[in-house]
């Protein structure tokens, strides 16, 4: 057994720049490598997309959310780090990796601590996206007000169909672009419907990736009721409907476009309660991932039976 650390080693500080933003990559990989070899599952390979959307999602809460980006530091290596995001009515913890030699000695309670001091105001729904095989982790949420609500469920799908019938792609659809002004705010009715709250935000950030299409659907082109993100890398999401009937129609025009482009293979993250989504993915193949994440959050919120999370970075 490791000895514990001296605590006068340890500081703590807001992220400074990009060269944190490696780093924190870096910490993350071996944090999560370590839970995954510890439950016998295979290791996160660190692939060129894993690792540009990283970075990316760094580089984003550092411009938006600077004051809820914390790093932990032991005579000046980095040893941990927590990321949170505050949107209007919505907070999230997006990321919190504490390396496994400092795992259980207060590290990651300080940094959930200074995280939640940023944007965390009441009446705002709070959530953490949490390993189930985690219970020290997740006790440690449920003292901060966010508890086990629902199972996150991650589809692989290993080959996407290319006879995809055409008589689910009823809805018009088209793909849209940042420099449509009509995107935003569509996009901001959507998720008011969905899940009660906007981050125009992080919507800017997807429109500007380069791996990411925004496919819109809708009973017109101009009336769209349903969107979702597709990347060149394989993740699908996040994706979200008015109503839940329409979510395999989406799907499949997504994975008509990723067929379209060349993509073999796609990948989602569904909540357990998404269950068209779910029958139409197990039906085209979809194989669910080893691993099971729950969503913790301080109250229901939204209709999550509608959506789906996303499937390429750590934003909800």
């Amino acid at each position: 057994m490791s000895q514990p650390h001296d605590a006068l080693g340890l500081a703590y500080r807001r992220a400074s720049g990009v060269d944190d933003f490696a780093s924190t990559y870096e910490l993350f990989l071996a944090a999560a490598n370590d839970l995954r070899a510890r439950g016998q599952r295979d290791l996160l390979d660190d692939t060129v997309a894993r690792r540009a959307r990283a970075l990316a999602f760094r580089a984003h809460a550092f411009r938006h959310d600077a004051d809820g980006f914390w790093l932990a530091e032991h005579d000046g290596e980095r040893v941990g780090f927590g990321i949170a995001t505050a949107r209007h009515g919505f907070w999230h913890l997006n990321a919190l990796h504490v390396l496994p030699a400092f795992q259980g000695e207060g590290v990651g309670s300080e940094l959930l601590r200074r995280c939640l001091a940023y944007g965390r105001r009441r009446g705002v729904v709070s959530t953490v996206i949490s390993e189930a095989a985690q219970p020290i982790s997740n006790a440690l949420y449920a003292r901060h007000g966010m508890y086990q609500w629902m199972p996150l469920i991650h589809v692989e799908l290993p080959s996407i169909p290319r006879d995809l019938a055409q008589t689910t792609l009823a809805l018009a659809g088209r793909v849209a672009h940042s420099g449509d002004a009509a995107v935003l705010p569509a996009l901001d009715r959507i998720d008011s419907s969905v899940l009660g709250f906007t981050r125009p935000v992080d919507h800017r950030f997807w429109l500007d990736l380069p791996d990411l299409t925004l496919l819109l659907l809708g009973p017109a082109p101009d009336q769209p009721t349903a969107y979702a993100y597709e990347s060149s890398f394989g993740g699908i999401g996040p994706c979200a409907a008015v109503s839940p009937r329409d979510l395999p129609t989406l799907l499949a025009r997504c994975l008509w476009l990723a067929n379209a482009e060349g993509r073999t293979h796609a990948s989602f993250v569904v909540p357990g309660i998404a269950s068209t989504a779910l029958a139409y993915l197990l039906d085209l193949g979809g194989r669910f991932d080893a691993s099971m994440t729950l969503l913790l959050s301080s109250r229901a919120f939204g209709h999550l039976n509608r959506y789906l999370l996303s499937a390429s970075d750590a934003l909800f």
